[in-house]
């Protein structure tokens, strides 16, 4: 099991939660709340005989947010 890091900063309201909830639940919510601080969620995807770990933050987009989180 390898895990990858994903770091998600970019501009309020641009959709970021929206692609990260796609990806995790395999669902999209058109009123989905925005992001307050930032979230984590994971997924395990397989690839050929291997498992990928996703670990995803969700920032909130606030430049005061991605220069307080570090790995």
């Amino acid at each position: 099991l390898s895990a990858v890091r994903v770091l998600k900063c970019c501009d309020t309201g641009v959709g970021k939660s929206s692609i990260v909830c796609r990806f995790v639940q395999d669902h999209f919510d058109h009123n989905i709340s925005p992001t307050i601080g930032a979230s984590f969620m994971t997924k395990t995807v397989p690839c050929g005989n291997e498992l990928h770990k996703f670990l995803i933050w969700d920032t909130a987009g606030q430049e005061r947010v991605r220069s307080e989180l570090r790995w």
